[in-house]
């Protein structure tokens, strides 16, 4: 068990402690108390620090960091005892690569299964595939509050498709309604195969058979 911070948007004063800090906090870690609140890491951080954590009590929230992917494959409950923003359980906001770093390119929250109180937001985020094949109201519990409060936005600067993998849902999508399918686009920056063609229901988390959603 581990406490988790309550510093929202707030901008360290120094980058490198800031990471330290995180570090130290979840290392090793299973259950945090409080939020996980992860922010303004840079682009080349090693975040294998987060990949014990199973349980969130307070929220998620993932914002203004320049790294491509954040370890939270472990990750199964975020109970939502508190809110960011008195609304979110879950909020993916303002990831976008600075200076020629990707920003984030996938959630990979393969084991997340349960949001007990609380919305999901997710804006943004120009390198972030995937995020609307998600069935959101199939996490959010039933007796969740929030149920309705769903914002995930899919409008991103990059193709999530490959050369003869078709697309995952990367034109404008919402709600987790996934967008018609676009012929395959022959670029180097294309996220990996088509996670409907690798999923059996089309929702994924990220770009292998183990990122599909369960």
């Amino acid at each position: 068990v581990c406490t988790g911070t309550d510093m929202k948007l707030l901008r360290p004063s120094s980058p490198e402690s800031h990471y330290e800090t995180l570090r130290h906090l979840y290392q090793g870690c299973q259950v945090v108390q409080g939020n996980l609140e992860l922010t303004y890491l840079p682009a080349d951080a090693d975040t294998s620090f987060l990949k014990d954590i199973k349980e969130v009590q307070g929220y998620v929230l993932i914002a203004e960091n320049q790294v491509s992917g954040l370890e939270l494959q472990s990750l199964r409950i975020i109970r939502g005892t508190q809110l960011f923003q008195d609304r979110y359980a879950l909020a993916v906001m303002g990831n976008a690569g600075l200076s020629g770093a990707p920003g984030l390119r996938q959630l990979g929250m393969r084991h997340l299964t349960e949001i007990l109180k609380g919305g999901v937001r997710i804006e943004r985020n120009p390198e972030l595939c995937f995020q609307e094949t998600i069935l959101w109201s199939d996490i959010l519990h039933r007796h969740n509050e929030f149920r309705a409060d769903i914002q995930v936005e899919s409008t991103r600067t990059r193709s999530c498709e490959c050369p003869g993998g078709g697309g995952c849902a990367a034109r404008e999508g919402s709600g987790g309604v996934p967008a018609p399918l676009a012929p395959p686009a022959h670029n180097s920056s294309c996220a990996g195969p088509d996670c409907r063609a690798l999923c059996a229901e089309g929702h994924c988390w990220g770009e292998g058979k183990q990122d599909c959603q369960t």
